[in-house]
């Protein structure tokens, strides 16, 4: 909505006689496109509806950005929605010349404008900040030409350009990401796990951060990066190494988990008696859980039934994260000799209101007293689901309700100090 009234942006058809007119007064076009192809997931996993109310958020925050840029210029969408493109009319200043260094500036803008407030908005449906590509593109005017197949020749350079744009952004990522590595530009947070009846701190998960202040510091646009870059193992295997530095600055006692990938079975610094140098003085494999979240044991459900025994006999446990997310094969799972069990937080949300997933919990708390595992809830964020978690059965807890992550290097940190939500 522009000015509390709903904006419909038009299909360049509708609008091909003016963006004609601009064509042939200047001489020539300019135009930016604005690609949010990547968008379209979320009507795969969440629907039409979500994704039909998030495209009428979008186009509002267009329609923002165009009234500030020049009253002339034309924007129009694709019929399918997942493009838009901006015509330029005339500057402000009355000039018509050509700059291809302010196009290419005025191009960035409209990036950076559009780029965190998408951003935003996709909140609620991706972990990770979406793809925005942003390209732009010039033709001169040609009397020899119909002005439609130029308009549509100005489209193909901006896509074009938007494609070069992406290519560059990920390179950098992958640089970026690189480095990092390499360089282990990585710091671990520490979550207390806690009896629920007692409220005693029986454990810490450490929970892997990129570099301080960067967009990377969340760990799902880290792993994401990550994903995408082709280097998920390499950045696993340096927040592992990370994450046992920091738990000696840390200073805690007790348990520490750690998330993992299906490469830590086979990365063989992780196994045999160099695992000792690894840990560090303070850390015993006995000391270790190791993560893998259901999804992965199912898709490597093989590959850890072979490997995990080999952890186990040097002392290492392992739990199941995420149980319940969605995925089958708990019987199966539980035939691999996990010692915990981690409820997903989405089963934990609002379960004193939800009685499929009380029943749900019941059913893993009857499978893990089955295989003698120990059943964790994770995310608690509130008293009620702590009560109702305790009055199922559950014996352990996580989350915001018992202490937020803790960074071991903050100002003023002491050991042992339990964080409060």
């Amino acid at each position: 909505m522009v000015g509390g009234s709903l904006m419909k942006i038009p299909t360049y058809r509708e609008v091909e006689s003016g963006v004609g007119t601009i064509l042939r007064e200047q001489n020539g076009i300019g135009a930016v496109l604005i690609d949010l192809g990547s968008l379209a997931r979320i009507e795969r996993s969440f629907g039409a509806k979500a994704y039909q109310a998030l495209h009428t958020q979008i186009e509002h925050i267009l329609g923002e950005v165009k009234d500030k840029v020049r009253e002339g210029d034309i924007l129009v969408r694709d019929p399918d929605g997942d493009r838009y493109v901006l015509f330029l009319s005339r500057r402000r200043d009355g000039k018509n010349a050509l700059s291809v260094e302010n196009l290419q500036k005025f191009a960035q803008r409209i990036e950076e404008q559009i780029r965190p407030r998408v951003s935003r908005l996709t909140l609620p449906y991706l972990r990770e900040r979406p793809s925005v590509d942003v390209g732009y593109g010039f033709v001169i005017h040609s009397p020899l030409e119909s002005d439609d197949r130029q308009i549509q020749r100005v489209i193909e350079e901006c896509r074009g350009s938007a494609d070069l744009r992406r290519l560059i952004r990920e390179r950098d990522e992958h640089e970026g990401l690189i480095e990092i590595i390499h360089n282990r530009q990585l710091w671990t947070a520490f979550q207390p796990i806690v009896e629920l009846e007692t409220r005693r701190i029986v454990g810490h998960e450490g929970l892997s951060r990129g570099p301080r202040a960067s967009e990377l510091e969340s760990p799902y646009a880290l792993f994401g990066a990550a994903g995408r870059q082709g280097v998920t193992e390499e950045l696993e295997r340096a927040c592992r190494r990370q994450a046992f530095v920091d738990w000696e600055v840390f200073g805690a006692s007790g348990r520490l988990f750690i998330n993992t990938v299906p490469a830590t079975v086979r990365d063989t610094s992780f196994l045999g008696r160099g695992v000792l140098d690894y840990l560090g003085p303070r850390l015993s494999p006995r000391d270790v859980t190791l993560e893998i979240t259901e999804q992965r044991v199912i898709e490597n459900l093989n590959l850890y039934r072979e490997a995990m025994h080999s952890f186990m006999d040097l002392g290492f446990s392992f739990a199941i994260d995420d149980v319940g997310a969605g995925y089958s094969g708990l019987e199966t799972m539980a035939t691999l000799g996990a010692a915990y069990l981690k409820i997903d937080m989405v089963l934990v949300r609002d379960v004193h209101h939800k009685r499929v997933s009380q029943q749900i919990v019941k059913a893993i708390l009857d499978m893990g007293a089955g295989v003698d595992a120990k059943v964790i809830a994770e995310g608690i964020e509130t008293q009620e689901e702590a009560e109702t978690l305790k009055g199922l059965g559950v014996l352990w807890g996580q989350g915001y309700l018992f202490g937020r992550p803790q960074d071991p290097y903050a100002p003023g940190f002491r050991p042992g100090l339990r964080s409060t939500a």
